[in-house]
């Protein structure tokens, strides 16, 4: 839910007089979503405040007056003395039909962080076409096939994420004392980066880009850099004069994890708080672990409101107090533990096998991957690609398709449809890679080939081709680091001096290892007979490689054997020949207890 009443305009005038309208105060034509006209007349008696708006003359206050395009005021241009509005003959009349942002935002109704206002600026951005694209991704993609409350989207996310944003650089900057070289403003555009860091991601959420767009050779393609594009492609294309050019940059640069010399001292700690690139620490992360675990029913035991709460800036840097050591490090633990249930689920990724699989069949008609350079045919891209597939008939006719590019869209459908019935890539198995090996740099991955040329059997022609091999990582944001190691801490919110803390001073129990890389088998062929032969391949791979402690997932498990036919005289009797329990029916009359059963079945015993 959104509405946009419930704070009077009073209390946002100064605000918004210093936040909004500085940076549209140059003459010119209307242009859509950023016209102030006649906000002065809005606010209620802003006293003494000089409006331009667009080029029409409106009424602001006692003793304001309005410029049109350099001209002076227009007779009668003064407000009336109440300030509540123009004074006769002024022109603010010409602006009453044009489009102008709301002086306080819109509030927002929101299951995980329940209701909250969002500043004018960014009410420039989500009312855009653009913006509003996310309301057709996923925020877990595929994980809706298998979790069935994940059907949330990166829309709610991305206003979340500018949410604590906001909360959380203000908490900063009001401990402070004013002792920062921040400014009111400087706070509005680390809201705008939460709002607008997934502006870049592409259908099927981390499926585009680190399956499909791997698949086809793209390797340097990142959504950070695709999000900065989306959002000048929006000041542009709906003519958001509110943002300055350096604005905008500085924007991006939030985005895009760019601190320390991006920034002039004083204000670096700003370009921690939406992607925090030094210690991974961040209210994107506070965001989508809260909304994830809350949509999937999994529960995690971070404190997330302790750790803003317990936070200042010491030395240009976001700081914890060292009480929060543990709650910090259950941040990673539960983002550990999301992607094991969830995130890398083996049905989750069996799905995002066969999504990959078929996007990669019709991308020769659709030419998806062309599409991911410029902003205007990336917006084109969301998570109905698959209903474009399966329903590809509609429009064949209007394409002129080569007989191959039509052959591989029927091959893209045939995959589909076999997500619809449920007959999903069969997981087979899954081997744990010694920490060593990745210690070391030793480890390689095999090929399809290699596990086919290790079946030893011969009741069964394994393929290449039918053999998904996924490697499987999970870690705590820093690899095989502790995460921790880069965070300073202090002993109380009035301490100047910062320090870090090893892990044996909090507790004895912080795990080794922060890496956990796995590989994973999947079948395309999912006949049990393929599916056995693939397991007794990868286990025969396994025990050469990792050696006879390989640890291997549970075995396959094995087909099921047909149900016993219930012998004559244990259906005359009514009775379940296998439990020896009665039977019951679906419909009335089919009780084996119903009267007319029970009589039938005494004849049957005498």
């Amino acid at each position: 839910m959104d509405d946009d009443d419930g704070v009077p305009l009073s209390q946002l005038a100064n605000e918004a007089f210093s936040t909004v309208l500085p940076h549209n105060t140059k003459p010119g034509p209307a242009r859509g979503p950023t016209d102030f006209s006649g906000l002065g007349a809005a606010l209620n008696g802003g006293g003494g405040a000089a409006l331009v708006a667009n080029g029409v003359t409106s009424g602001a206050g006692p003793g304001s007056t309005a410029a049109a395009n350099g001209t002076g005021p227009g007779p009668g241009s003064d407000a009336a003395a109440n300030g509540a509005g123009p004074g006769p003959g002024s022109d603010a009349s010409a602006a009453a039909g044009a489009r102008r942002p709301k002086v306080h935002g819109k509030l927002f109704q929101d299951p995980v962080h329940d209701a909250y206002r969002l500043d004018p600026l960014c009410a420039l951005i989500f009312d855009t076409r653009q913006f509003q694209r996310l309301r057709n991704l996923k925020q877990l993609g595929l994980t809706y096939h298998v979790y069935v409350g994940a059907s949330h989207n990166r829309f709610e996310h991305s206003l979340g994420v500018a949410h604590l944003a906001d909360r959380f650089a203000n908490h900063l900057w009001r401990l402070q004392q004013g002792d920062t070289e921040v400014e009111r403003r400087d706070l509005k555009l680390v809201q705008i980066a939460g709002l607008c860091h997934d502006l870049g991601h592409g259908p099927f959420s981390h499926v585009f880009e680190r399956e499909f767009l791997r698949r086809k050779g793209i390797t340097t393609w990142e959504h950070e850099h695709m999000s900065t594009a989306m959002l000048d492609f929006i000041v542009d294309e709906n003519h958001i004069d509110a943002l300055s050019r350096t604005d905008i940059t500085r924007v991006q640069n939030m985005i895009t994890s760019g601190h320390g010399n991006m920034a002039p001292a004083g204000q670096r700690w700003l370009y921690e708080i939406v992607a925090n690139g030094r210690n991974n620490i961040d209210v994107d992360k506070f965001d989508y672990l809260m909304r994830d675990s809350h949509h999937c029913g999994v529960k995690t035991a971070c404190n997330f409101n302790r750790i803003m709460q317990f936070s200042k800036v010491i030395d240009d840097e976001i700081c914890f107090k060292y009480t929060e050591y543990r709650n910090l490090y259950e941040l990673f633990h539960a983002r550990a533990a999301m992607h094991r249930a969830v995130y890398t689920h083996k049905k989750v990724t069996a799905v995002d096998q066969m999504v990959t699989d078929a996007l990669l069949e019709a991308d020769p008609a659709l030419r998806i991957s062309d599409k991911i350079h410029a902003p205007a045919d990336f917006q084109l891209l969301d998570d109905s690609l698959l209903n474009m597939i399966e329903n590809f008939e509609m429009f064949r006719g209007m394409l002129n398709l080569a007989p191959e590019d039509d052959a591989a869209m029927k091959s893209s459908q045939a995959i589909i449809a076999r997500l619809r019935r449920r007959d999903l890539y069969k997981y087979v198995s899954d081997a744990l890679i010694p920490p060593e090996d990745l210690e070391r740099d030793r480890w390689v991955a095999p090929t399809p080939q290699d596990i086919v040329n290790s079946y030893r059997g011969s009741g069964v022609r394994l393929r290449a081709e039918d053999i998904i091999l996924h490697e499987n990582k999970i870690d705590y944001s820093a690899r095989n680091k502790n995460p921790l190691d880069e965070v300073h801490f202090f002993d109380d919110l009035d301490a100047t001096d910062k320090r870090k803390l090893r892990p044996d001073q909090i507790s004895s129990m912080v795990v080794a290892h922060h890496q956990e890389r796995s590989l994973r088998l999947y079948s395309r062929n999912s006949s049990p007979q393929h599916v056995q032969a693939a397991h007794e391949a990868f286990d025969s791979w396994c025990r050469g490689r990792f050696g006879s402690k390989v640890i291997t997932s549970t075995p396959c498990k094995p087909p099921r054997p047909p149900p016993p036919q219930p012998a004559a005289n244990a259906l005359a009797a009514g009775v379940d020949a296998v439990g020896g329990k009665r039977a019951r029916g679906l419909f009335v009359g089919d009780d084996d207890t119903s009267p007319s059963n029970l009589v039938q079945a005494k004849m049957a015993r005498q």
